[in-house]
């Protein structure tokens, strides 16, 4: 039985990846701030586990001090603040830094250091599409991201011949409760991540270095290759969602 964790891993994206997992006889450690919801889902089999854990201070949570050993590690928590980026706090913008990259990196570091990955494990970390596309609605976000990704390469240069492998995930938008971050934007709209989370799971178990789950991610990399494209395009929306507030 392969021992998993997930940080977010109480809704969104990360529950569906812990229920697909846990369905597949994995033993899944649910890492989240959600208490609630972190709870109900280790309720629902004996094989989901749930540890209070606010990515931003990893070294705080009871995960720090434990001795468990993971096969696969996902990073999957993620925030987001959206607006004008001349008129959000830069301490919001901190906190999406402290969630979204930071405290993945620590996570990490915390594990590799204590030997808590098995001699062949899987870490994955859930990047974004907005590696590929701009969004100024959402810098920190972005750049966040970003900034995952770029370690997450450098990661996989790091622990090359070791035999843990790192794999990169860009899912496109979902239908999650991410999407409050951004007013005016259509929840109805993005993928379901009950689909996307098997394409993601498939990734990881093959070792794949890059994962492009669903469709928008997969235009939006194709895109990303024309120069200035989707920058246009990103600043056309970025003015008119500004319109909207």
């Amino acid at each position: 039985m392969r021992n998993v964790l997930i940080t977010g891993g109480a809704a969104g994206l990360g529950r569906a990846l812990t229920r697909h997992l846990a369905a597949d006889d994995c033993r899944v450690t649910v890492a989240d701030i959600d208490h609630e919801n972190g709870r109900c889902l280790a309720g629902e089999r004996d094989n989901i586990a749930y540890v209070p854990l606010d990515v931003a201070d990893p070294a705080a949570s009871d995960l720090a001090s434990a001795t468990d050993v993971y096969d696969i590690v996902i990073c999957n928590a993620g925030i987001s603040i959206s607006g004008d980026f001349r008129e959000i706090p830069f301490a919001d913008e901190e906190r999406v830094f402290a969630v979204n990259t930071l405290g993945h990196i620590q996570l990490v570091k915390q594990l590799l250091r204590t030997n808590r990955l098995t001699a062949d494990g899987r870490i994955a970390f859930i990047c974004s599409a907005t590696v590929f596309f701009p969004f100024p609605i959402a810098l920190a976000y972005a750049a966040s991201k970003s900034a995952l990704d770029g370690f997450a390469a450098a990661l996989d240069a790091y622990l090359h011949g070791c035999g843990i492998t790192v794999t990169r995930v860009y899912p496109g938008p979902m239908r999650t409760d991410h999407l409050r971050f951004y007013a005016g934007f259509d929840r109805g709209r993005g993928a379901d991540p009950e689909r996307i989370a098997p394409v993601v799971i498939r990734g990881i178990m093959n070792r794949k270095r890059r994962v492009l789950p669903d469709s928008a991610s997969r235009l939006l990399y194709l895109l990303s290759l024309v120069p200035g494209l989707l920058s246009r395009l990103a600043h056309n929306q970025y003015r008119d969602n500004l319109r909207e507030r």
